[in-house]
């Protein structure tokens, strides 16, 4: 058994250490042949080997991940790259190049998939953050903006390095806000929201996704595109933010007195956080807070997210009544499409809303008896009968007074009243 791991062994150090027989003085392709191996060999032997690749002589011998193998692997864990004697490279080390025909400023947006499926950890199951910075080594970019600069299409533009600690927060500490002095209420009830961006210049994380744990922030993926200089990327994650006090979240009290005077906060675009590949290791997931943006707070007028109306004690609903209105029952209500209540010393008054919906002539021009009768008989049985709190009024009440054109602000004009017993009865027998 001991001679057939040391047989194994010797083979796996042979297939390590035969350097490629195309190796040249740049980067070297990792395609589906025989250039493949897991972990990548890092054949540089210069000084700043592992780390230096922003020039030319610096991508000497260090592996490329070609299109090729990024799409033939897909999602694909790989351990940390080594050098020729199994030696893993670790933290601020490099772990491969890109070369131009999968990434370039140009079009760095094609690029982040491929970096989303990469993962990379050591042999003993610790993983790193993989993060892709860049460096115009081929002059792309330097020729798009002067023709006359050659550029060597050889060269990488783009490396992925192996960062975790303060290596890794120090990059993530230089996120910035777009406009940041927008984000405030005012703006945001204005036009009805926020949308902005989130920035991180020249880096992105693998994986890399931004949340927050307040109710109103969202967050889109992230997007890679070329910064307003034409030189190099950024990362942009663009937000959005609801309003707290939106018409969907404005609350109206019926029967209740209470004052609006005064303003409330609300923090949005708090507690981000951020994951990324690898954020499982205890040197990455602690070193991923979100730096240079923080949380906004709000002020919020009081009079904005409350209001408080004595006129009704609530609306007649099924199975009891709704006394704080918000969503499409406070949207009826001030449109006037409602049935509400009060219940003073032994009499129930029931209102209906001036855009109550019944469209025949009883209704319309009818008056006393004949218009209940049509209110009864087109749904106001149904909505009475289905209140099973204002049936236990009813059986206490003498007196019912009936109002129609009622609005938020008026009770409208009384056009029927009743013994309470006789309504019961009506509603138990149709």
């Amino acid at each position: 058994m001991k001679k057939f791991i040391k047989t194994v062994a010797a083979l796996s150090a042979t297939a390590i250490l035969a350097i490629p027989a195309n190796m040249t003085a740049f980067a070297y392709r990792v395609d589906t042949g025989k250039s493949f191996s897991n972990p990548l060999i890092n054949y540089d032997f210069s000084a700043g080997r592992g780390q230096q690749w922003a020039y030319q002589t610096g991508q000497d011998n260090l592996p490329a991940l070609t299109k090729t193998i990024l799409e033939a692997k897909g999602k694909y864990t790989y351990y940390a790259t080594t050098d020729t004697r199994c030696n893993e490279y670790g933290n601020c080390d490099m772990f491969a190049l890109l070369p131009l025909d999968v990434a370039t400023t140009a079009t760095i947006n094609n690029a982040r998939p491929y970096v989303d499926n990469l993962s990379v950890k050591t042999k003993s199951g610790k993983y790193y953050a993989l993060v892709m910075e860049y460096a115009d080594v081929s002059r792309t970019d330097s020729h798009a903006k002067r023709p006359s600069i050659k550029v060597n299409d050889k060269c990488c533009d783009y490396g992925l390095r192996m960062l975790e600690g303060p290596y890794l927060q120090n990059i993530l500490n230089n996120l910035y806000f777009d406009n940041p002095d927008d984000i405030n209420y005012n703006y945001i009830k204005q036009h009805n929201g926020y949308t902005g961006n989130i920035y991180l210049d020249d880096y992105y994380v693998a994986g890399m996704r931004i949340t927050s744990t307040d109710h109103y922030t969202t967050f889109d993926e992230p997007v890679l595109e070329q910064k307003p200089s034409g030189k190099g990327f950024r990362t942009k994650i663009t937000f959005h933010i609801s309003n707290p006090a939106s018409e969907d979240k404005r609350t109206t009290y019926l029967g209740f007195n209470g004052s609006t005077a005064g303003n409330t906060t609300y923090d949005v675009l708090a507690n981000m956080k951020l994951s990324c590949n690898g954020d499982s290791s205890y040197y990455v997931k602690n070193y991923i807070s979100i730096g240079g943006v923080s949380k906004k707070t709000l002020t919020v007028p009081i009079s904005d997210i409350k209001e408080y109306n004595n006129l009704y004690q609530g609306l007649i609903s099924c199975p009891g009544f709704e006394t704080q209105l918000r969503g499409n029952a406070a949207e009826y209500f001030y449109d006037n499409r409602f049935n509400a209540y009060k219940y003073v010393g032994n009499t129930v008054y029931i209102y209906t809303g001036k855009k109550a919906g019944i469209g025949f002539d009883d209704w319309l021009n009818g008056w006393g008896q004949t218009k209940f009768d049509c209110f009864f008989s087109c749904g106001g049985r149904d909505i009475l009968g289905h209140c099973e709190s204002l049936k236990i009024y009813l059986q206490n009440a003498t007196t019912v007074r009936f109002y129609c054109d009622s609005t938020p602000t008026s009770v409208g004009t009384e056009y029927y009243s009743c013994d309470a017993s006789y309504l019961l009865r009506r509603i138990e027998r149709g």
